[in-house]
């Protein structure tokens, strides 16, 4: 077996994936928690939303929500799957991790044919 189709080693990895999303989260939230407060200031003292939005530097809010869920997305997507196959190589069976993961069985399977299929 190779690492990249230990179980084990892919779950490591999808977990240090899903570790730099976060913390790239936080760092995209840190910057919309600033944003939101000027945001709000700046209505409160009565300027136009136009000119405000219009004037934000890029990335604008609206796109770092956009990023934060999109890199939530795809590396929670990895995780769920690598975290599946890992528990199905430990011996757990598709009914037990659709019960700790709360979904069926038919998407712990599909999760796992998905991880099967993809090339190592």
């Amino acid at each position: 077996m190779t690492a990249i189709d230990d179980p084990t080693a892919r779950l490591v990895q999808a977990l240090s994936d899903l570790e730099a999303a976060a913390q790239a989260n936080v760092q995209r939230t840190r910057e919309l928690q600033r944003r939101a407060r000027a945001l709000s200031r700046s209505l409160q003292a009565g300027k136009n939303i136009v000119d405000l939005v219009t004037s934000e530097e890029p990335p604008r809010m609206v796109e770092l929500v956009t990023s934060n869920m999109a890199a939530l997305e795809t590396t929670g997507a990895e995780f769920r799957a690598a975290e599946a196959l890992a528990l199905r190589a430990e011996g757990l069976t598709i009914e037990a991790i659709a019960d700790l993961f709360g979904v069926t069985r038919q998407r712990i399977s599909a999760l796992l044919k998905q991880k099967a299929a993809e090339p190592s």
